[in-house]
């Protein structure tokens, strides 16, 4: 398996296998940033939206890719805020239903960190639905949860959730 940069050209390449991959979140529960009732056009839309937004030094979509399928995804957005320049956020972390566990999601993670490094910058954060696997899982990748917001964001189901926050304080290079 290995994690490439895909620019708006390849987000339309893998438009159909990165729309699966948020139907199947919102199968599972996970919003990712989208209003129920999600279709698989307004997938397609969702990320055709993330593409025209690409731009090296301020924005990387990142994919995994286990020969040609492609089976996971995150995107990286570096603030815009003048005085957070140094810091970005993780967004739409997401794996196809039947390869998770396996590693994608570590890879995707690990990859959106060092691209980070090579942008110079020195802080990530995100935030994820809490009390879920993925809650869990950034505290076994080393992230540090900041806290907790109720009724954060509006789940699939219609419910509303709390989000978890979490940051990660990155090492400078030379």
């Amino acid at each position: 398996m290995k994690v490439v940069a895909l620019d708006a050209a390849g987000v339309e390449q893998h438009l159909g296998a990165l729309a699966q991959l948020l139907l199947d979140a919102h199968a599972s529960g996970m919003a990712l940033g989208l209003a129920p009732a999600l279709s698989r056009a307004g997938a397609e839309a969702a990320w055709l939206e993330t593409a025209s937004r690409l731009e090296p030094g301020e924005r990387v979509q990142l994919a995994s890719l286990d020969g040609d399928d492609l089976v996971g995804a995150v995107h990286l957005a570096r603030s815009t805020a003048a005085n957070g320049r140094h810091r970005g956020e993780i967004q739409r972390l997401v794996v196809r239903a039947g390869r998770r566990g396996k590693g994608a999601g570590r890879l995707l993670m690990d990859a959106a960190v060092e691209h980070a490094r090579s942008l110079g910058l020195s802080l990530l954060w995100l935030s994820t639905h809490a009390e879920t696997d993925a809650d869990r899982i950034y505290g076994q990748l080393g992230w540090t949860r900041s806290g907790v917001i109720p009724d954060y964001a509006l789940l699939p189901s219609g419910d509303l959730a709390a989000n978890a926050f979490y940051y990660l304080k990155l090492t400078s290079i030379d």
